[in-house]
């Protein structure tokens, strides 16, 4: 993570020079954060004060403003400090961060084609120096532990939603009432639902709503023939168990690898936006967030962390059914929770921001003494081109041989690199969004 110390160091060093963000009203040096409730209610809180004490101020209280606005006081040398967070939505925070009105967006979703044309004068906003992804999120599909069902395919998971599936064996069980458990409606939750599954419309399928997400999943412990949707952070009672994903590809499992990667259909990253032109102060804070110290922040409020190591209950890996190719390569290896994804549109990055930071993330774990020795393994895979059969596999080849490039330059062991084509595709189709998901690189850990 050295090019990310360097830029928090020169951050820090220019806010202490003096660079301020001025508010209209007073003369309080200010930062101002708006947008998502999701991140703004208690994630956002959490990492300010985090970051205020990494850099020295004190005497740190929260001052409610309204319901949707909160001022985080801090003081540093005699100098006054506040940071304003408001939650009025992610449309809110984006349309603040254009008007300038804010200097840092939270948003629980990407930024639609309408804002990204609004803000064209904010820069590079997939650049991994104005896209800073903090945490990760999504919605978990859990069944009862005797419910026979391993997976369910995003169709089924809108037909569910809409009120048009009412038995198991519309989804492949055994012919039984299916009861729909959930939490509050019009939460963030439902919110990710609809942008994510529905299309923006409204559930329209019978769901028995509980007062929040850990009391819909009691429900479902209870019942055999009951379903819920909840939040991947979600406790789960051991009765319980999710359910693989598919999109028109492999079905994907809701465990740290399938999280981890992006690679399971219902991830929701929690992300921050700024523009090219932000201040120290703004600047140190986003670099602050994707800091191991701010993962620790992220952790202790529930949230998937950003972490590439192993989880602790690593599931071992089933190859019956992989291609030949894809078993040799990750023979004796684990799935490290992370795929790398590239952004050719990017003017100052081959990768998305997400993929670079976590990349110097990896580097910086395996130089851990506890992976001395160690090694990588390399798997790309491409979309398929029906007109050129060879140029997945050439394309797959090219990344993997990219990423191993750049780990072995910076003195990470890599024993094999492949590259798999079209093999197991994760998403139907050959729109942008199918050919973002597909087209990846696996890191295996030897």
């Amino acid at each position: 993570m050295t090019g990310l110390i360097a830029r928090a160091a020169f951050a820090l060093l220019a806010l202490a020079a003096g660079a301020t963000t001025a508010h209209a009203q007073d003369d309080v040096e200010r930062l101002r954060i708006h947008g998502s409730n999701s991140i703004g209610d208690t994630l956002m809180p959490a990492l300010v004060e985090d970051w205020l004490r990494s850099i020295e101020y004190t005497g740190l209280r929260r001052v409610p403003r309204a319901p949707a606005l909160m001022e985080i006081h801090a003081e540093r040398d005699g100098t006054p400090l506040v940071v304003e967070i408001g939650k009025r939505g992610a449309a809110a925070g984006f349309a603040a961060l254009v008007k300038g009105e804010a200097e840092l967006a939270m948003l629980a979703r990407p930024p639609s084609a309408r804002e990204r044309e609004d803000g064209w004068q904010l820069g590079d906003l997939a650049s991994p120096d104005q896209e800073f992804v903090l945490a990760l999120n999504g919605a978990a599909v859990v069944v009862h532990r005797d419910n026979p069902l391993q997976r369910i395919d995003m169709a089924q998971l809108r037909a569910l939603l809409g009120g048009e599936v009412r038995d198991w064996s519309q989804l492949g069980g055994r012919q039984a009432p299916l009861r729909l458990h959930g939490g509050p409606a019009h939460g963030g939750l439902d919110d990710f639902l609809r942008e994510r599954v529905t299309a923006a419309r409204a559930p329209r399928a019978s769901i028995q709503r509980h007062p929040d997400l850990r009391s819909a999943a009691r429900a479902v412990a209870r019942d055999p023939g009951a379903l819920a949707i909840v939040e991947l952070t979600t406790p789960l009672p051991r009765e319980l168990r999710s359910l693989a994903v598919a999109d028109g590809g492999v079905a994907v499992p809701a465990d740290a690898a399938g999280v981890g990667s992006r690679d399971y259909p219902l991830v929701r990253p929690y992300t921050v936006y700024g523009g090219q032109m932000m201040s120290a102060l703004g600047r140190s804070f986003a670099l602050y967030t994707v800091t191991a110290r701010a993962q620790q922040v992220v952790r202790r409020q529930g949230l998937v962390a950003l972490d590439p190591a192993l989880p602790s209950t690593a599931a071992p890996v089933e190859a019956e059914g992989l291609p030949a190719d894809y078993r040799a390569a990750i023979d004796g290896a684990q799935r490290l929770p992370l795929a790398l994804r590239f952004n050719l549109k990017s003017l100052t990055t081959i990768y998305d921001s997400y993929s670079a930071q976590q990349l110097e993330r990896l580097v910086a774990w395996m130089k851990r003494p506890e992976n001395r020795g160690r090694s990588l393994s390399v798997v790309g895979f491409a979309s398929a081109d029906p007109t050129a059969r060879l140029f997945a596999t050439m394309t797959s080849t090219n990344r993997a041989d990219i990423v191993a490039a750049y780990l072995v330059e910076n003195g990470i062991s890599v024993q094999r690199t492949r590259g798999l084509g079209a093999a197991r595709p994760l998403a139907a189709g050959d729109g942008e969004a199918a050919r973002q998901r597909n087209e990846r690189v696996e890191l295996w850990l030897l």
